[in-house]
């Protein structure tokens, strides 16, 4: 949801430049582009510099939807890793809880095996 707002102002931003830069003397000079590549070349083409600055803008918005996208994918793994984790602690302690203590011993003897090393909630050695 939040992609498709962002996308729906770039929309509009991009609607508003165009309207403003339309009859601009400033922004209706005429470049030529091309490109030579010894055995083909590219163009020429002749555009105005608003279509180089607009597109510009909407190759930025890509890059960034792109980049946003990728971390949202990895903050989902990550949440769906760490709430499964807390599952499986919550299932140890109430395995714990559930079990009868034999010889009064210590329920923190025992920290669950972690895979990431050490954990701040396990007793120092």
């Amino acid at each position: 949801m939040r992609f498709i707002r962002l996308i729906i102002i770039v929309l509009i931003i991009v609607f508003f430049a165009i309207i403003y830069t339309q009859n601009l003397e400033v922004f209706t000079h005429s470049f030529q582009l091309q490109m030579d590549l010894n055995q083909y070349m590219v163009g020429p083409y002749i555009t105005k510099n608003i279509v180089l600055i607009l597109s510009a803008f909407v190759l930025g918005v890509v890059v960034a939807l792109i980049f946003g996208a990728l971390q949202s994918i990895s903050a989902g793994s990550d949440s769906r890793q760490k709430s499964r984790r807390i599952k499986e602690l919550e299932a140890q302690l109430a395995e714990q809880s559930n079990s009868p203590q034999s010889g009064g011993g210590d329920v923190a003897s025992a920290p669950p095996s972690d895979e990431s090393g050490s954990s701040p909630f396990t007793p120092p050695s």
